[in-house]
């Protein structure tokens, strides 16, 4: 059984010193949840079943009419658009199928909005998405995040939307869209970097609430809040980077030496070298040698 849960875009609308998150990671669960509750009636009836399972949703959702393929490997709806949460249930139930003729695989002609919107230039003219450019890819991540992905970041933290938000499909999902409500605090990056040093559990359990608890992961959230900040042109968060540049795990090493590069100010070069002079890993010392050059090329 091929399920879709609709939701609206946020706006992007998220205030100063908030990281961006797309509603899909907070429509995701709600969907998951609405097609349990159909998997466990099947199951009170003595059936087997899986909710999600390692199979490819897109391709059954395209195959049982739900949508067409976009360029951007997104399945579209045609009254919902590609704002979508795909779910999959399978059981041994004997539920006749639909008799669908899916048809072709996708109806965008010559349009490429998303391929010229994308920020990473990570589509390819016949609707390839090469994952390791996708900027979604490397948000999160445990590992050291490439440079030229850091710079296109601007405050996300996870989802980005450019693809769809140019999509014609999706305009009147667009013109609808709202805000995230209270829900837009859950990554307050000054506040993710205060606390780094005392623990970020209040934190995790909030954005665990709101979009999952696959997500509520603290080395790889605050990761992200240092990138974002890195981002910011906020000089303000400076001192927090200082802490954060001898942090434990060396993928927040590497970043902060980043992000105290690209900000700069009268400190940056001071706190870079001696950080340099502790620093036995390799990689962030890279980083460290990066953002040193960074400061002697700003004007």
């Amino acid at each position: 059984i091929a399920a879709v849960f609709p939701y609206l875009p946020y706006n992007n609308n998220f205030s100063k010193g908030q990281g961006f998150y797309s509603a899909h990671y907070e429509a995701y669960p709600k969907g998951r949840k609405a097609i349990t509750e159909l998997g466990n009636l099947l199951k009170e009836q003595g059936y087997n079943i899986a909710i999600d399972p390692p199979v490819p949703a897109k391709q059954i959702a395209y195959i049982s009419g739900l949508g067409k393929f976009g360029k951007n490997s997104l399945i579209h709806h045609h009254k919902f658009g590609s704002f979508l949460a795909l779910h999959v249930l399978l059981t041994n139930a004997d539920i006749p199928s639909d008799n669908i003729e899916a048809g072709e695989i996708t109806d965008c002609g010559t349009c490429r909005l998303c391929i010229d919107a994308c920020p990473m230039q990570a589509i390819t003219e016949n609707g390839v998405v090469l994952i390791s450019r996708c900027l979604r890819f490397h948000m999160l991540s445990s590992e050291i995040i490439p440079l030229e992905i850091r710079e296109k970041i601007d405050n996300r933290v996870v989802g980005c939307d450019d693809c769809q938000n140019v999509c014609p499909r999706n305009r009147p999902l667009i013109r609808d869209s709202d805000n995230a409500g209270t829900g837009q605090n859950i990554f307050d990056i000054k506040m993710l970097l205060t606390d780094a040093s005392v623990g970020l559990k209040r934190h995790m359990d909030l954005i665990g609430k709101q979009i999952g608890k696959n997500y509520a992961r603290a080395q790889r959230v605050l990761s992200m809040a240092v990138i974002i900040a890195g981002n910011s042109c906020d000089l303000s968060y400076l001192p927090l980077l200082a802490d954060t540049l001898h942090h434990p795990h060396p993928p927040i090493r590497a970043h902060s030496a980043w992000a105290i590069g690209k900000l700069g100010g009268k400190s940056a070069k001071f706190m870079l070298k001696e950080a340099q002079s502790k620093e036995k890993n390799p990689y962030v010392r890279k980083d460290i040698s990066f953002a040193l050059e960074n400061l002697q090329n700003m004007p």
